[in-house]
Parts: structure tokens; C-alpha cells; sequence
């Protein structure tokens, strides 16, 4: 059957999200010693990276709605620094605000992403699918794609949610998706238990990881990938 859907992951496929994740706790960090000095002292950055580790542990099912996750830890936070609970709903979501636009901002593009991305929406339908939740209104990339499906509205990759919404959205069956990731689990892996053949981003040239399944097909440089989604393409019809 003909390719008629690519679905893309983002952070390490997209572009490299370090100096933004960094900006955003920065910004965020910022904004609670401006506004919340006690809180500042109560948790600075070191025991704040600590309870964070611990809230994932006792609340696993929480931690793939990184946002959701994120206001959470904040409420608790201000709570336990000595903000009403009125207080610490307020100051959690204006926290997090500041950190979600940092988040969203500077995610520059891969080398010739924009022209890839641009010449593959000429041919398919191309949703974005991703464990993240950068907004790309924000970033500046949302014309790339037809849709964007994150993980605070589905549960996260591996799990088939996003991947079973794309292909609903799109209209089309499993055989007739590609999907592009960095991730061998979560992108590759992921994909093909449900029929979707995965291209693996190998930026880094690291060997593949997994021993009982392999990608379909495997590049390093996006200037590869429009003959790579090709040639399978090609394979599919």
C-alpha cells in the first residue's frame, strides 16, 4: 500500500532541546526567587532536582504528562514553602509559564530540516508526535506539520496512543505510515509492533542498541532522508 503518513518525534530528531530546557529552568527558577523568595530558599535548585526524582518514583504514571508532571511539583513546592493552597495553584502555573515559553523558544531547527519538512508535506500528511511538549506555535515550526499529538494529551511512547491517533487522524492503516525517530524503544520500536515501519535518526553513528528488532532504515543527516522515505516508500506500494 502507498506511504500517504510520516509521523515525526521532535527533541533529538527535530533539534537538540539542551540549551532550551536549560533557558527554560533557568527562567523558571527566576521567576521563584523574584516572586517567592522562601520558596527559593526552601528548595533551591539541588533539592529541587532531588524531590523531583522522588515524586517520579512514588508517582511513575504521572511523569510521561511532563507538564501535568511539572505544575504538580511546582503546587507542591509553594505548598510546602508556606503558600496557601489557592497560592501555590497560582504561583505553580505562572511558574511553569515561565518555563514552558523558554521551553518553546530557541529549538533551532537540525540542518536542512525546514526544507526536508517542507518538501515532504508536498507528498504526505506529517504529524508530530512527541513525548515533549514544546509548543511549536511557539517555537516557530507548526507550519511544518498537518498536527501535533504530545504526550500530556496521550499516554506517552512507547505506548501505541499517539501513534493509533495519527494514524485515525490521517485516515490511513499502519502499512501505509512511516515514522522518523531518535529513539530505538520509544520511535522504532514502538512503530513497528504496530505495523509502522521506523526510520532511526543516528546522528550520533552509535551502533543500534536493540537485539530483536532492527529499524527499516537508519540515517545520519537529514539531507538523507527524502531517498530514504523513498526507497521505502517505493517498497510499500
Amino acid at each position: 500500500m502507498a506511504v500517504r503518513l510520516l509521523t515525526f518525534d521532535l527533541d533529538h530528531t527535530l533539534w537538540d532541546p539542551t540549551d532550551a530546557l536549560i533557558a527554560a529552568e533557568r527562567g523558571m527558577f527566576d521567576w521563584i526567587k523574584t516572586h517567592s523568595p522562601v520558596t527559593a530558599d526552601f528548595y533551591p535548585p539541588e533539592k529541587f532536582h532531588a524531590y523531583k526524582k522522588d515524586l517520579a518514583a512514588a508517582y511513575p504514571d504521572m511523569t510521561g504528562r511532563v507538564s501535568e508532571f511539572r505544575y504538580e511539583l511546582l503546587r507542591r513546592i509553594f505548598l510546602q514553602s508556606g503558600h496557601s493552597s489557592e497560592q501555590a495553584r497560582s504561583m505553580a502555573k505562572a511558574a511553569f509559564d515561565a518555563f514552558y515559553q523558554a521551553r518553546s523558544t530557541g529549538l533551532e531547527l537540525f540542518p536542512n530540516v525546514a526544507d526536508v519538512m517542507t518538501e515532504l508535506r508536498k507528498q504526505y500528511q506529517v504529524i508530530a508526535i512527541t513525548n515533549g511538549n514544546a509548543d511549536l506555535s511557539i517555537a516557530g515550526h507548526s507550519h511544518l506539520f498537518d498536527h501535533h499529538l504530545k504526550a500530556d494529551d496521550y499516554d506517552a511512547k512507547p505506548a501505541p496512543d499517539m501513534f493509533h491517533a495519527a494514524l485515525e487522524i490521517a485516515g490511513v492503516s499502519a502499512e501505509q505510515a512511516l515514522h522518523v525517530g531518535d529513539h530505538p524503544e520509544q520511535d522504532v520500536a514502538a512503530a513497528q509492533e504496530l505495523g509502522i515501519k521506523g526510520i532511526w535518526f543516528n546522528d550520533k553513528k552509535v551502533d543500534w542498541p536493540l537485539s530483536d528488532v532492527t529499524p527499516n532504515a537508519e540515517f545520519s543527516h537529514w539531507s538523507q532522508l527524502v531517498p530514504t522515505i523513498s526507497a521505502l516508500a517505493d517498497t510499500s506500494s
